[in-house]
């Protein structure tokens, strides 16, 4: 006969850490070890250093013809006569049309120029 120690039963919160902590360990046995998930960085992520109106259009999520219309206006690169953007330029494009509709409102109510209000008068029309 084998003696046996008698086996403590792990509470609720314990429990729940040690199924979070192998969780975990699953995740990262699938993703390979820590450092090389930190250093080789997003896997998805173009490794080109210039875009095309296309790919430029696609990341923008706008039309070819709306950028062409813009483009004298747009951070972009010109390499001869090609036009071509960089990640950056897509960031800067997108910032510049960047809205807070907060802001508008404080405009207004800081602003030295009563607002306009119609006058109880009707017109009479001929």
């Amino acid at each position: 006969m084998i003696a046996s120690a008698p086996v403590e039963v792990a509470s609720a919160p314990e429990l729940a850490d040690l199924q979070s902590l192998a969780a975990a360990a699953r995740l990262l046995a699938r993703l390979g070890d820590v450092e090389s998930l930190l250093t080789s960085g997003p896997k998805n992520r173009d490794d080109r250093l210039h875009f095309d109106y296309p790919e430029a259009a696609r990341r923008l999520n706008v039309t070819e013809k709306w950028l062409r219309e813009r483009i004298s206006r747009l951070p972009h690169r010109k390499l001869g006569k090609f036009v071509q953007f960089t990640e950056d330029d897509l960031l800067a494009i997108s910032d510049m049309h960047f809205v807070r509709p907060d802001n508008a409102e404080k405009e207004l109510q800081g602003s030295a120029t009563p607002a306009l209000i119609p006058s109880g008068r009707s017109r009479r029309r001929a």
